[in-house]
């Protein structure tokens, strides 16, 4: 089996970038001795991502880790764009092709959104009457490839070995195949050796356990297409190992038959501001208080490295800011040190439990604490169309199995399109509060 591939997202949190950090030696140092120590000891590749407009200077920053990291993926941006107000131009999407060739071994694409709204807008971010834009779709298609030609032709002007990511929508299996043909048509042939790989986008189907398996599955169809022997594809803003369920089960029953698969996720870089820390098979919730937690935590962290640092003072570098550490200790070389150590194991702990769930055994017993333990063995069985659609025909009582579609018609079906590692951090955050610090948190949630 391939090995997985973790994309570190939200690197801000880590403060990876910062000036007093990416341009000292001894900080750099110390980072890229805890990739190497904690991120290189199972079967998963370790990379960072960064925003090519609101972090465009992260890749001139990111130079000392590249060598330790597997790759940098640099994302487009459009989502921020969007929400800020901006209008997308040829020349801000320019600047974003330039950022990714010169610093990014990957660079996501611009993608069109193939939805509408009641006001006749079509929007990532829109939160009530959303719906599928069928009638403007192959417009939408032809454009994301056609951004793509761009992204290409200013990659062959730099002379850089970036490939982009094309960012595939759709409503169902037909439409996303559609889809693909129309981006490829857009791409001059000799060019298709070229692309990194794809990315299926959620905006137009929906984001439900339901719908991640479909996507799950499509992959598959995109793969019998894919103009090279490997196709890598990258899932969006995972957060939680229950997410990740169908591509493995596809992964390990042969269905996908050359597939490298990357993830990326925000949910543990944010670690120390969100206060979860991922460590056996859940998320724990902690405060910033003393408490048991971080006696746990601490544990947990030390039976890997060893930190340094005793229980209290393990607890106040955590959380204390930056500026003051520096000001306290004269350096933020121990700041550092804790604090990324904590991360990368909270990166580590999730790694290694969903490692197990590249058996089959393991990924069943998980699922039944979903109560869907059938359903994914059943998945087992898939192995072209024509099953997949019987699996769908058995599964549509399945309570458990959650939809959450985007509607066909203009009555729309409203599904917010945040960033989905927020989300799940979202969720995590909502029910860890309500439960108080009940300890390790069950990780189906979400």
């Amino acid at each position: 089996m391939n090995k997985l591939e973790y994309v570190i997202s939200g690197t801000s949190y880590m403060r990876l970038s910062n000036p007093g950090i990416a341009l000292d030696d001894t900080n750099t140092g110390i980072v890229n001795m805890l990739i190497d120590k904690l991120c290189k000891d199972y079967s998963h590749n370790i990379s960072l991502l960064y925003n090519a407009h609101t972090e465009s200077a992260f890749g001139e920053r990111f130079k000392p880790y590249k060598d330790h990291c597997h790759s940098i993926h640099a994302d487009s941006g459009g989502l921020q764009m969007i929400t800020l107000g901006l209008d997308i131009t040829e020349e801000l999407k320019d600047k974003v092709y330039e950022n990714q060739a010169e610093y990014a071994d990957v660079g996501m694409c611009f993608d069109e959104i193939p939805v509408k709204v009641r006001e006749g807008r079509s929007e990532r971010n829109d939160t009530k009457g959303r719906s599928f834009d069928r009638e403007n779709f192959e417009d939408y298609a032809r454009k994301t490839g056609q951004n793509v030609k761009r992204q290409l032709e200013i990659f062959d002007k730099k002379g850089s070995s970036c490939k982009p990511f094309v960012i595939i929508q759709g409503n169902d299996i037909d439409t996303y195949l559609s889809w693909y043909h129309y981006v490829m048509d857009e791409i001059p042939n000799e060019w298709h050796n070229r692309l990194g790989g794809i990315a299926l986008g959620a905006a137009a189907l929906g984001t439900g356990a339901l719908e991640d398996i479909k996507r799950g599955f499509i992959a598959s169809e995109i793969e019998k297409l894919w103009p090279m022997d490997n196709m890598h594809l990258h899932v969006l803003g995972i957060g939680s190992i229950r997410r990740m369920l169908p591509y493995l089960v596809f992964q390990n029953n042969g269905l996908y038959k050359n597939v490298n698969i990357s993830y990326d996720s925000t949910t543990h870089s944010r670690a120390v501001e969100t206060g979860l820390f991922y460590m056996g098979q859940g998320t724990t919730k902690f405060s910033r208080e003393m408490s048991n937690f971080y006696t746990e935590m601490y544990q947990n962290c030390m039976e890997t490295i060893n930190l340094g640092v005793k229980i209290d003072e393990f607890h106040h570098l955590l959380n204390t800011p930056s500026l003051k550490a520096k000001e306290e200790y004269g350096d933020l070389n121990k700041w550092l040190y804790v604090r990324t150590a904590f991360i990368l194991m909270s990166i580590r702990n999730f790694m290694q439990h969903l490692e197990q769930m590249t058996e089959k055994e393991p990924l069943l017993k998980f699922a039944s604490r979903m109560k869907l333990e059938t359903v994914f063995n059943a998945l087992y069985n898939v192995d072209d169309r024509d099953t997949f659609e019987r699996w769908l025909q058995e599964t549509r009582t399945v309570k458990e199995l959650k939809s959450q579609a985007i509607g066909t018609g203009d009555e729309g079906e409203l599904e917010i399109e945040l960033p989905e590692t927020d989300t799940d951090a979202l969720k995590e955050f909502k029910k860890s509060n309500f439960k108080k610090e009940t300890g390790s948190l069950d990780e189906l949630f979400g």
